[in-house]
């Protein structure tokens, strides 16, 4: 015999659940709001180990509660609870990883962990080739060059075998043209780790400006090989091919180069110019006129912004 439904009294248990559900989730916000608000008055009064006691209890009942484990982490880097502060906004990011407060919270928390990590470095190893690397970094930063070197020097000397050290002494040598000198420290930084692109790609920077266009394309085909999607790369390649006057090779790296960075004014420039030698006119000039393109938006863009930074040459 079939089960016949008691529709009112169906009807009465799920109204039951459903206001059983909502009371449920009200009382749920409400003790949410609760314990953010109670929370967040005690850490702004300075009553910074009310608001973790406070913070603490409540998440003991919702761990995923991103705002008011922010509130927390805040309340511990207030009291230099430094390492758990970050550790309870990187749970607060695991709960919401667009809550701006963790974000931002987050990186106060792992420059203040930094700082103090490198005073104690300083303090236990003063001369180490660690020590002066980070100064080094630090008056790179503040672009004072020559202390830099400096610093970069000694910590060559404490370690001779530092590929970090090696190569930012390269690279600062490459950004004042000092070439000669870059190539050396290029290549004692390769012969420690041949595997790098950074040092391939810098070698081959360097001897396309030195105009040794045969050694600048063997390295910059070994950093296309080890980075095949380096918009930098391909197009550093297709700039030494197309000075070696080998244009026809040139023109897969350019169009290599703008496939990753579809608004790279120079490859444009330099695609259209090996057009031209190709005798390709109507492909050159489809090139040179988005080159124009782009120059003209990156001259409206600067217009109005006239205090944004000139980009660094490379």
């Amino acid at each position: 015999m079939p089960t016949v439904l008691h529709w009112p009294s169906v009807l009465r248990t799920c109204s039951l659940f459903l206001f059983s559900f909502l009371a449920t989730n009200c009382s749920d916000a409400s003790a949410q709001s609760s314990a953010l608000n109670q929370s967040t008055q005690a850490l702004y009064r300075g009553d910074y180990a009310k608001a973790s006691n406070l913070a603490a209890a409540h998440l003991r009942r919702f761990p995923n509660d991103a705002p008011v484990r922010v509130i927390l982490a805040r309340a511990e880097f207030a009291q230099a609870e430094f390492l758990q502060a970050f550790v309870d906004l990187r749970k607060a990011l695991a709960s919401d990883p667009k809550n701006i407060d963790a974000l931002y919270y987050l990186s106060l928390t792992a420059r203040e962990l930094a700082q103090r990590e490198s005073q104690r470095l300083f303090s236990m190893a003063p001369d180490s080739d660690l020590v002066h690397q980070l100064l080094g970094e630090a008056a790179l930063t503040a672009n004072h060059q020559s202390e830099a070197e400096e610093e970069f020097q000694k910590a060559l000397k404490a370690n001779p075998r530092s590929i970090e050290v090696l190569t930012e002494l390269a690279e600062l040598e490459r950004s004042q043209r000092k070439l000669t000198e870059a190539i050396t420290y290029y290549t004692q930084a390769e012969e420690l780790d041949p595997l790098n692109y950074s040092l391939a790609y810098g070698l081959g920077v360097c001897y396309t400006y030195t105009q040794e266009y045969p050694r600048a394309i063997e390295w910059l085909q070994k950093a296309v090989t080890l980075a095949p999607d380096s918009a930098d790369g391909r197009f550093a390649l297709g700039r030494a091919l197309f000075h070696n006057e080998q244009f026809a090779a040139a023109l897969p790296e350019l169009q290599a180069a703008l496939r990753t960075e579809p608004r790279m004014k120079e490859a444009f420039a330099l695609l259209g110019r090996a057009y031209l030698k190709l005798g390709r006119s109507q492909e050159a000039k489809a090139a040179l006129q988005r080159f124009d393109e782009l120059s003209r938006a990156e001259s409206q863009n600067a217009e109005a912004r006239p205090d944004a930074a000139t980009p660094p040459k490379q």
